[in-house]
């Protein structure tokens, strides 16, 4: 990072890029892992600690955003797989690239967007239950394949992989996907089998190499979670206090690098 550079370099690595009109654009932060990794524990966790959980969404300074939400429709023949849990939902063909770039860099432009809610059970976008993104300080965005696709790798300011050992990953789809998304375990274990480990093998786990911050035994770091927090806490601190008075909200530029070590 260049120290000559004009724009203010802080001391916690956030570099002061003045939004235009001052809007608010957010930290952007990409969390990847494989299934039943505890991605969406490590932000359930993150947006606890920083007291955002119960607070009204429209009032949120950070938010998280499933990538779930992006998959995109099926065919009718690729239903009838579905429902016998015989189509790849692991696969970066399974995801709405383009939906979730654009709407992504529709919220880096602070804009409020909708997004509609994933059906687990019908294997479909809920269609009338959708989740607005109000302009927040800080958002989260969390699956399994977020760093997979280049153009929307690029967009993150912040990568976090949660890494997680296999069997213990396993341990948790099976109950998961029984009580939660009305399979059989059957259908669990061969959904495994033939599809969730070939694909993070060959898609999500090669993208650890991306990541800022490596997060081991997801959730249960307590450690690698607080200091995270702490350094979310320095951003919304920041751009409150820059907000103030009119001045704009500053950010680090997408793809400049800081590590945390954990």
């Amino acid at each position: 990072m260049d120290q000559n550079s004009p724009s203010e370099v802080k001391p916690n690595g956030i570099r002061a890029n003045g939004s235009e009109n001052g809007i608010k654009t957010p930290f952007l932060i990409g969390v990847a892992g494989g299934t039943a990794s505890g991605k969406s524990t490590v932000c359930k966790r993150i947006m606890e600690q920083l007291g955002q959980a119960d607070m009204d969404h429209t009032q949120r300074q950070v938010v998280s955003i499933s990538q779930d939400s992006f998959y995109r429709e099926l065919t009718p023949a690729e239903m009838l797989r579905a429902d016998k849990g015989l189509f790849n939902f692991d696969h970066p063909d399974a995801f709405n690239e383009e939906l979730m770039l654009t709407t992504l860099q529709d919220i880096l432009q602070g804009k409020k967007v909708e997004i509609n809610e994933y059906d687990y059970r019908s294997n479909a976008l809920h269609p009338e239950k959708k989740l607005t993104i109000y302009p927040a300080d800080v958002v989260l965005f969390e699956g399994i394949l977020v760093f997979y696709f280049p153009a929307i790798r690029e967009l993150f300011h912040m990568k976090l992989f949660v890494d997680t050992d296999s069997d213990t990953r396993l341990a948790r789809r099976v109950p998961r996907d029984i009580n939660e998304r009305g399979r059989d375990l059957e259908q669990v274990l061969n959904a495994y089998m033939v599809f969730v480990k070939p694909a993070f093998e060959e898609f999500c786990s090669p993208t650890k190499k991306f990541a800022d911050v490596i997060i081991p035994r997801g959730a249960d770091n307590t450690v690698a979670i607080d200091l995270i927090v702490h350094h979310i806490s320095e951003i919304v601190h920041t751009n409150a206090g820059n907000t103030t008075n009119g001045a704009q909200v500053n950010h680090i530029a997408p793809g400049d690098k800081h590590e945390t070590h954990t």
